[in-house]
């Protein structure tokens, strides 16, 4: 019986490295479409949640393994790093606990190819909204090479890719087990999507000359006071190089000086100056300092050298730029403790308004589909990501954000811009092709196309999937009860 547990055990943690092995960071995506087949075999008769959390244990503590590079800042990151990783595979733990629960009450049959990718994904969901919600290890990210099986997203959102893989998991597994004619339909599921690839969208939109700035200072250096006049030369001479090329839009990075630009005689005349001498608009990310709050910001400059208007973030990074239940920590004697880790928390933008049709998810607001389907439904005809990835130098975090910025484009049917610092810049275009991309740093010029169609994602969000869901639960629902009566 130890043995055949054992075995189970495995099972579960083998599937949770095939997960991690499929994301960004790695080059084995298509190994998601069976990286869960061990799980379900591990989930048989077996005690689900505790298959579900190894599964999910391994995978987390994998992937994530980025935050470790933060212990240089502060060594509370490794225990903080394990209790994420924990909290976040008790999500697969609640996915093989229902799985254990359908399997006793219905069996292993085809009703799973309905159950298991609804099960996944609306707790994929789940974890990626709250005070600890994230957008990274989402399985669908294992795709993002590959734009001709990732189009769904444009129709049913990210989560419609994370349940059509689980769907072709759950066929290869049935096909094991059951009959080998359950594999066509993982075929069909996989067919499905590359199909949707074929079909055309409209190429409307003006034309933008854009001209990317990416950088490679190190957080360190950039943290320190002393060097701010050495970057705003390094920046500006950055600037100056693509400003002979008259773009339309010149693109720095986040918070690329340690200062707030806008109220600094010293550098905000730089930048202004840039606009003018270029005839471009200029727009960079600053922390921005108002009413006594700090945010972190973009801002957009005229050729004439006016600020248009200002972006602040909206969704801070928990435990990065806020504390998550600060008040309830202090209440209970813990205020020190977290202010030590975090002495102050970033203020939140008031919403996501374009800047002149541009917009400006700031750094790990790209991981979140919720904020660029926002600013695309507002008016956004054009997507540009500022962020500074510096913080997990050379680590798989960079491949994972950059990934995360293939998907919005392909959700808003936009062009994304990125300008890194520390991390990956490029531009991708509404199909979610990566056109070019730079790591380190460099300067992109290319010809985008602001766009101002929208996308059924853009439209409706994740209701076409939910009620794909529904029907499909429905469908499984009155087939059960009629075999019972039979």
């Amino acid at each position: 019986m130890s043995a055949h547990r054992g075995r189970k055990a495995l099972l579960a943690l083998f599937a949770g490295a095939a997960i991690a092995l499929s994301m960004p960071g790695f080059r084995f995506g298509p190994l998601a479409f069976v990286a869960l087949v061990p799980l379900f075999l591990a989930l048989e008769k077996g005690k689900g949640f505790l298959m579900g959390f190894l599964a999910g244990v391994t995978f987390f503590a994998i992937d994530l393994r980025w935050l470790l590079t933060l212990y240089r800042f502060n060594p509370l990151v490794v225990p903080g790093y394990l209790l994420l990783v924990i909290y976040l595979a008790s999500y697969l733990g609640l996915f093989g606990l229902i799985m254990g629960w359908l399997g006793k009450k219905w069996g292993y049959g085809g009703t799973l190819l309905i159950m298991a990718p609804f099960s996944f994904t609306l707790l994929e969901i789940l974890r990626a909204h709250g005070p600890l919600g994230n957008g990274f290890s989402a399985l669908y990210q294992s795709l993002y090479r590959f734009p001709q099986l990732i189009q769904v997203v444009a129709f049913a959102g990210p989560w419609a890719l994370s349940a059509a893989i689980v769907f072709v998991n759950t066929s290869v597994y049935l096909a094991l087990r059951k009959r080998p004619v359950y594999l066509l339909t993982g075929l069909g599921m996989i067919g499905f999507l590359a199909g949707l690839f074929l079909l055309p969208i409209p190429q409307v939109g003006e034309p933008l000359k854009i001209a990317v700035i990416s950088s490679n200072v190190s957080q360190e250096v950039k943290l320190n006071g002393r060097n701010l006049l050495p970057l705003l030369e390094k920046y500006i001479t950055l600037g100056r190089q693509v400003a002979v090329e008259k773009p339309d839009l010149i693109v720095f990075p986040e918070s690329i000086l340690p200062g707030y630009i806008l109220h600094d005689v010293r550098l905000l005349p730089e930048f202004t100056r840039l606009a003018q001498e270029a005839g471009s608009h200029v727009l960079f990310g600053t922390g921005d300092i108002r009413n006594g709050k700090i945010y972190n910001s973009v801002a957009l400059i005229s050729p004439q050298g006016e600020i248009l208007d200002i972006y602040s973030m909206v969704n801070p990074v928990p435990f990065g730029e806020y504390i998550p239940g600060r008040r309830l920590l202090a209440k209970i004697g813990l205020g020190r403790f977290a202010a030590s880790f975090l002495p102050q928390d970033l203020a939140r933008g008031e919403g996501l308004i374009p800047i002149k049709e541009i917009g400006t998810p700031i750094c790990f607001e790209s991981t979140l589909p919720a904020i660029t389907r926002g600013f695309a439904a507002n008016g956004a005809t054009l997507l540009a990501t500022v962020t500074n990835d510096a913080w997990f130098v050379g680590s798989s975090e960079l491949r994972a954000h950059f990934a995360c910025a293939v998907f919005r484009a392909i959700e808003t049917r936009r062009y994304l811009i990125q300008a890194a610092n520390g991390g990956i810049s490029g531009i991708i275009d509404p199909r979610g092709r990566i056109l070019r991309e730079v790591t380190g740093e460099g300067i992109i010029a290319a010809e985008v196309m602001s766009r101002k169609d929208r996308s059924l994602y853009t439209h409706w969000g994740e209701w076409p999937l939910y009620s794909v869901f529904t029907v499909g639960i429905l469908a499984a629902l009155f087939c059960k009860r009629r075999r019972r009566s039979s």
